[in-house]
């Protein structure tokens, strides 16, 4: 963390106020909360499939920081609820599989009210709990090379180190990790697989998403649909260029945001967020943080994309006053609650027509 906020500004004084501010702006929205193929090209198929996968990804939250029992059976008892949009009709099939410091996690659903079997990879967000979750979504002023790609490709150290650990994360009952689950799947034909995530899990899926169409023994056994909410752009340009020239011809990618959400602007367009009012009028130590990490991006010749163009799911409108009567003259309360409120999964659910969680 000092090593990254050494790069940013070098002066002491500053130093301190530069990190708190950093944690606040680009945190405070989960601290409150927690051109794309069709939907129709599908092998399975639900009237609301985005809702179906943003309630996936919103389950992956369940008992966050709790101990792997309990958030287990968390999610266990959010899969077979009848009253959410996924409607009781997934079963925990693999996991969760949880890294060290409870900084990632990823689970594995299995359609159990079908004709055709199909599975979810779904990947959480942001671990507000653990720092090196924390670190992991602003550790983006170094590149990493993406191993399981083509050459050029790179993405985030953050996003690198945590797809490592979701790739490493195993089973709590029969110890195995994702890979090899995905390997014992018996199957006579392709099978649909979709790969779902909100925020960090958005741009974690993505990641392997790129890693199964890369795969030896996986790329030929699934076809798969990506569905992504809220997701941040964390990969280079030619990682960009050749996952969509990889992508089979059955697969399927769909990516969903918000238009008043600021997440999905980094860091493919920080100074959007600025220029824009993302979500709203952005507060001067917010701009002066926002242009120095854009700017420290562009001086080391680092420049991330998002891999499509998001569709827009609208947005919560602004109100006037929010929780405690704070009204826009309190600025910094202002900005963060509006942050909170835009990025929310409930929120994102209640924009995709899908029942919130409790």
């Amino acid at each position: 963390m000092i090593r990254f906020v050494t790069l940013l500004i070098k002066d002491t004084f500053m130093k301190k106020y530069l990190v708190y501010a950093m944690i606040t702006m680009f945190f405070s929205t989960v601290f409150l909360t927690e051109g794309c193929k069709k939907d129709s090209d599908d092998p399975y198929v639900e009237s609301n499939m985005p809702g179906v996968m943003m309630t996936l990804s919103s389950i992956s939250y369940a008992g966050e920081d709790s101990d792997i029992g309990t958030i287990k059976d968390s999610i266990t008892l959010l899969l077979n609820d009848k009253s959410l949009t996924s409607g009781g009709r997934w079963s925990l099939s693999w996991g969760p599989g949880i890294s060290t410091d409870k900084d990632n996690l990823v689970y594995v659903a299995k359609n159990i009210n079908s004709d055709i079997t199909s599975y979810t990879i779904a990947i959480r967000g942001t671990n507000v709990h653990s720092i090196s979750n924390l670190i992991e979504d602003i550790d983006v002023f170094t590149l990493s090379g993406f191993t399981y790609g083509k050459q050029g490709d790179s993405v985030s150290k953050g996003a690198m180190d945590a797809l490592n650990s979701i790739l490493s994360a195993t089973d709590p009952s029969s110890g195995g990790n994702l890979e090899s689950y995905l390997n014992s799947i018996a199957t006579d034909s392709k099978t649909p697989l979709y790969i779902t995530g909100h925020s960090l899990g958005g741009a974690l899926s993505t990641l392997v998403t790129y890693w199964l169409i890369n795969h030896d023994q996986l790329k030929d056994k699934f076809t798969f649909s990506l569905y992504t909410f809220a997701s941040p752009g964390l990969v280079n340009k030619a990682f960009k260029d050749n996952f969509n020239a990889s992508l089979p011809g059955d697969a399927s990618i769909n990516i969903k945001a918000n238009s008043l959400d600021m997440v999905p602007y980094g860091y493919s367009n920080l100074k959007g967020i600025v220029s824009s009012g993302i979500p709203v009028h952005v507060p001067l130590l917010y701009k002066i943080i926002i242009n120095a990490a854009a700017d420290t991006l562009q001086s080391r010749g680092i420049v991330y994309y998002n891999i499509k163009t998001a569709d827009d799911i609208g947005n919560i409108p602004i109100g006037s006053t929010g929780p405690g009567g704070i009204t826009q003259s309190d600025t910094i309360q202002w900005y963060d609650h509006w942050l909170g409120v835009e990025h929310s999964s409930n929120n994102y659910l209640q924009l995709l027509g899908a029942t919130p969680l409790n």
